[in-house]
């Protein structure tokens, strides 16, 4: 089985909670982070697809056409003067924005990175994968995430990179090396974005999202302040245009 990311993501990136609080247990017999981090960089090799559906808030709905083939992302909201543009390299993501397809893409670069897409709880960081960049990586053991088995680890933002976030915590299927969900956190140690993965569906050959969840959490508690939701309502292999 194969997933077409959308990460968030975004993500991101992405991912209140239809799984619940996780707890993992201590590393055990967890196979070795390059292994690991080298098969979901695999993973991440998109299909050729275009795919319509919505990002939503608990106030308003974009509607959206995501175009996806290799590396490449480019989301188009369709109500509103906005296209992004993500290639998901291992090296280095980019990031790039636009108001409409005449125009030529704008890098998104240092502390744009951290804003708020829209009126949405995304934010480019998260977009990117930012975390899956980081050096400091270890396992912290195991768990399970709506019955599914997943290895869990924790990654630090390198030393003099711009981030949002402090430490990411992030869960991966043991059986399909796929991200199930990632908590991202303050200095404080505290939770403030969760993505989480509600729902897949097959299109074509291959397995995409079908419902991504993104919520920004109240420090210290584990209830959610907001929420995004992506939802992926139809898609047609082959038509990306990429």
């Amino acid at each position: 089985m194969k997933y077409s990311h959308f990460l968030f993501t975004l993500s991101f990136f992405l991912f209140a909670t239809a799984f619940g609080v996780s707890q993992s247990t201590p590393a055990q017999l967890s196979p070795p982070v390059d292994y690991v981090l080298a098969r979901l960089w695999r993973n991440l090799q998109l299909q050729d697809f275009k795919l319509e559906g919505y990002v939503r808030t608990e106030k308003k709905k974009y509607p959206i056409v995501l175009r996806t083939k290799g590396r490449e992302m480019v989301y188009e909201f369709q109500d509103q003067p906005l296209q992004l543009r993500v290639l998901l390299n291992p090296d280095q993501s980019v990031m790039e924005k636009r108001s409409s397809s005449g125009e030529a893409w704008k890098p998104v670069v240092g502390k744009e990175r951290l804003k708020s897409i829209l009126d949405t709880d995304i934010t480019f960081e998260d977009l990117g994968m930012e975390f899956l960049r980081w050096d400091e990586v270890k396992s912290v053991g195991k768990d399970s995430i709506k019955t599914l088995p997943t290895w869990v680890f924790e990654a630090k933002p390198n030393a003099g990179q711009v981030s949002s976030y402090t430490k990411a915590k992030y869960w991966v299927s043991t059986q399909y090396y796929a991200f199930l969900q990632v908590d991202a956190f303050n200095a404080k140690g505290d939770v403030v974005k969760r993505v989480e993965v509600n729902g897949i569906q097959k299109i074509g050959v291959a397995y995409v999202i079908q419902e991504m969840q993104v919520s920004t959490m109240i420090p210290g508690r584990d209830l959610s302040s907001s929420r995004t939701w992506i939802d992926i309502r139809k898609g047609e292999p082959g038509k990306s245009g990429i």
